[in-house]
C-alpha cells in the first residue's frame, strides 16, 4: 500500500485590523435614524425609493443611504427624527492572505463573486471543525482507523486546516479571509495525524467526493510512486466534471524532474510554488507536468488551536510553505471562476488560468512555472457592461454596445432594445448574462448586483418568490410589515388579499362606509373591500360580516383572481380533487387556462388548503406579467 506524506516549514506573524463601513451607494451617504414613528418611516421611505440598508425594530433605528435632497426630504416629512452620520470604528479583525495582490485576489479585485454555491472539498488530514474563521459544511473521514472520536473528519494534524483557510476563510470580522470565503467546504479526512494516508483512503475519499457532487478537489499531498488505482478514480472523477487540484511536490531542483504523484496525473492540475519575489520557491517541483505556479512561502492560514504552538502564539493561525498551499491559491481562483462562469466545464476553466496566467520565467510554459503565476481577473473581452438605474423593487439594465446580448434569470422582464428589467428585494441578485465571442462560442457570465431596496428582513432574493414580491412592491400593491418583515410563509387574510387585489386595480384605500359590520372605513383594506364589493369580486357572509382576519383557501384565491382580471375558464376537468359542483371549479380552470398555475405534480390543486403571503404574490405576479408565468 502506498503512502502519501505532507510536508510542512513554520513561521508566524499576526496584524490585526478592521474598519466598520457598509458600501454606500454613489452620491449617497451613510446615515443612522433614530426618533419618530418608524413604521410610518419605513412605509414613507419605501414607497419614495430610499435606500434601508438594515431595521433594528428593537432600537428603533435604521441604517440608510442618502443623499442630501433625500435627508431634506425626512426631516421635512418627520421633523422630530435624529439623522447622524454613519462613523468609522477600528478593532481587530480581519485581513487579506498578503499573498493575494500577487495574484489579484483582493477583496476590491474578486468582488463581488465569493464563491457562493461552489462545492470545494480539502482531500487531507481533516479540517478543524470548531476553527471561528472556517465553517466546515459536512465530511468524510475515509480512513480505515485513526478517525477522530467526535467528528471524523475533524483535523489532528494541522496541514488540511491551514489548506482550507487560504480557500476559505470566513469574511467574519477575525482572523483572515480566504480567496473564496462562501464556498460550501467539505473535509474529506484521508490522512492520519502524521500526514499520512494510503491508496485505499485516497480512492474512497475521491469515490465520497463524486458522490457528493464535489465540484472541485483539493489535493495538497504528494508520493513519489506511481500508483495506477488512484490514477483511475482520479480520472473518473474528472470525467465526471470534477476540477482536481495537486500540489507538485516540495522535493524539486533546477534540472531533475521531480514533480511528484498524483499532481503528475493528467486529470490533475499540477501546481509549483513561488517567493513573493515571483521566483521559484526552493523545493518547488519541476517538471513538464507542471501546470500553474502560485504563492507558497511562508503562507498565513489558519490552523487548530490545541497543534498551534511552534510559534509560541496559540491563536489559530500560523506559517507554512510549500506546494500544498501554492495548490490551495489556485482551488480558490478557480472557485471564484467556477461560480462566475457556472457553465464552463473542468477542461474550459482549466484552459481559462493557463491563459490568463502571469507568464514567469522563459516565455512560454515552462517546467518551473508552468504557463506561469495564476491571476484572478475581473474583467474579459466579452465580459458584458451594464449602466444599472434602481428603483424600488427593480433595477433597469442597459446595454448600449453593438454585441447580441441575452440575460437569463427567473426574475429578469421586458428584454429588447438593449434594455432589461429585474425585480427582486434588497440584497445580491444573479442572473446570467450571455453573448458571443468573436469565435461564435458561447459566453456565459454569472453578474451579481446590488438591489438596493425593499428591505424585508426575513426574505433574500434566493427564494422562488423574491422576483413576484419585488414587482408587486415596484407597483405599490405589496407592503412590508411594520417591524420590517414580508412573513412569506404566513398564511394571508381577506382583508390583506383584499388590499392587495384593490392596489392592483387601482382601487380607492379609504372608503365613506363598508357594507360589511365587521370592517372599518378606517381599516387599512376598508376601501378596497367595498370597492371589491361594488364590483362584485367579493361577497360577504349571510350574518354581514366579512371575516377580514379569516385565511384565504387555494379555491378562495382563484375565485378572487379570476373575478378581478375577468379570466375564463375552459371547463376542462384537469384535477383529481376538483368538481364541477365546487364553487372555485371555474375559477381553479380560468387560472389554469391562463396559465397562472398547472397545481401540484401529484394532480391536484388542494383548493382547501389556505393560501402562504408568498405563493399568493406569485399568482398575483403571474396574472399581470407573462414573464413570471
Amino acid at each position: 500500500m502506498k503512502k502519501y506524506i505532507k510536508s510542512i516549514a513554520i513561521a508566524f506573524t499576526l496584524v490585526f485590523a478592521l474598519q466598520f463601513q457598509t458600501m454606500a451607494q454613489e452620491q449617497q451617504g451613510e446615515y443612522l435614524i433614530s426618533g419618530g414613528k418608524q413604521t410610518e418611516l419605513i412605509e414613507y421611505m419605501n414607497e419614495s425609493g430610499m435606500h434601508i440598508d438594515k431595521t433594528y425594530p428593537s432600537l428603533d433605528i435604521l441604517s440608510v443611504s442618502l443623499s442630501s435632497a433625500e435627508i431634506a426630504r425626512l426631516k421635512d416629512a418627520f421633523p422630530h427624527i435624529v439623522i447622524q452620520s454613519n462613523r468609522s470604528y477600528q478593532q481587530s479583525a480581519e485581513k487579506d492572505l498578503a499573498s493575494s495582490a500577487l495574484i489579484n485576489t483582493t477583496r476590491d479585485s474578486t468582488a463581488p463573486y465569493t464563491g457562493k454555491g461552489v462545492k470545494v472539498a480539502v482531500l487531507d488530514s481533516g479540517i478543524d471543525v470548531k476553527h471561528r474563521d472556517l465553517r466546515v459544511k459536512g465530511g468524510y473521514c475515509s480512513m480505515k482507523t485513526d478517525c477522530p472520536m467526535t467528528v471524523s473528519y475533524d483535523d489532528d494534524n494541522g496541514h488540511g486546516t491551514h489548506v482550507a483557510g487560504v480557500i476559505a476563510a470566513l469574511a467574519n470580522q477575525t482572523g483572515i479571509v480566504g480567496i473564496a470565503p462562501s464556498v460550501e467546504l467539505y473535509s474529506i479526512k484521508g490522512l492520519n495525524g502524521f500526514g499520512v494516508g494510503t491508496t485505499t483512503s485516497l480512492i474512497d475519499g475521491i469515490n465520497w467526493a463524486m458522490k457528493q457532487k464535489i465540484d472541485i478537489l483539493n489535493l495538497s499531498i504528494t508520493t513519489d510512486q506511481d500508483d495506477p488505482a488512484l490514477e483511475k478514480a482520479l480520472q473518473k472523477a474528472y470525467a465526471q466534471g470534477m476540477l482536481i487540484v495537486g500540489s507538485g511536490g516540495n522535493n524539486g531542483d533546477q534540472t531533475n524532474s521531480t514533480v511528484m504523484f498524483p499532481a503528475k496525473y493528467e486529470s490533475v492540475i499540477a501546481v509549483a510554488a513561488i517567493n513573493a519575489d515571483l521566483t521559484k520557491l526552493k523545493n518547488s517541483a519541476v517538471g513538464k507536468e507542471i501546470e500553474i505556479a502560485a504563492p507558497g512561502a511562508s503562507i498565513f492560514s489558519t490552523y487548530p488551536m490545541k497543534w498551534d504552538f511552534e510559534d509560541e502564539k496559540a491563536d489559530g493561525y500560523t506559517r507554512l510553505s510549500g506546494t500544498s498551499m501554492a495548490t490551495a491559491h489556485v482551488t480558490g481562483i478557480l472557485a471564484l471562476y467556477k461560480e462566475r462562469f457556472p457553465h464552463m466545464k473542468n477542461d474550459e476553466l482549466r484552459q481559462l488560468i493557463a491563459r490568463t496566467a502571469k507568464d514567469l520565467g522563459k516565455e512560454g510554459r515552462d517546467d518551473i512555472f508552468g504557463h506561469g503565476l495564476i491571476q484572478y481577473k475581473p474583467t474579459f473581452d466579452n465580459t458584458i457592461d451594464f449602466t444599472v438605474q434602481s428603483e424600488l423593487g427593480k433595477l433597469t439594465l442597459q446595454y448600449s454596445g453593438n454585441k447580441d446580448v441575452q440575460i437569463d434569470g427567473a426574475n429578469v422582464l421586458h428584454q429588447g432594445n438593449g434594455k432589461w428589467e429585474i425585480y427582486g428585494v434588497a440584497g445580491d441578485l444573479d442572473v446570467l448574462v450571455k453573448t458571443k465571442t468573436d469565435q461564435g462560442a458561447v459566453w456565459q457570465e454569472q453578474k451579481i448586483f446590488k438591489m438596493p431596496t425593499p428591505v424585508f428582513s426575513d426574505m433574500n432574493n434566493s427564494q422562488r418568490f423574491a422576483g413576484p414580491v419585488g414587482f408587486l412592491t415596484h407597483k405599490g400593491q405589496l407592503k412590508g410589515l411594520p417591524d420590517g418583515t414580508i412573513r412569506p410563509y404566513e398564511n394571508i387574510t381577506r382583508a390583506e388579499a383584499a388590499a392587495i387585489i384593490g392596489r392592483a386595480l387601482g382601487y380607492p384605500e379609504k372608503a365613506s362606509a363598508v357594507a360589511f359590520k365587521d370592517v372599518s372605513p378606517t381599516s387599512f383594506a376598508g376601501g378596497y373591500i367595498q370597492a371589491l364589493k361594488e364590483a362584485d369580486i367579493v361577497s360577504g357572509f349571510k350574518d354581514g360580516t366579512f371575516k377580514p382576519d379569516q385565511k384565504v383557501t387555494r379555491g378562495e384565491m382563484a375565485i378572487l383572481i379570476s373575478k378581478a382580471f375577468n379570466l375564463k375558464s375552459d371547463n376542462v376537468n384537469r384535477f383529481t380533487d376538483s368538481h364541477p359542483s365546487m364553487a372555485s371549479y371555474s375559477a381553479v380552470n380560468a387560472l389554469v387556462s391562463a396559465k397562472i398555475t398547472n397545481g401540484y405534480t401529484d394532480g391536484t390543486f388542494k383548493p382547501n388548503d389556505q393560501m402562504s403571503r408568498a405563493d399568493f404574490a406569485v399568482f398575483l405576479a403571474r396574472v399581470q406579467e407573462d414573464a413570471f408565468k
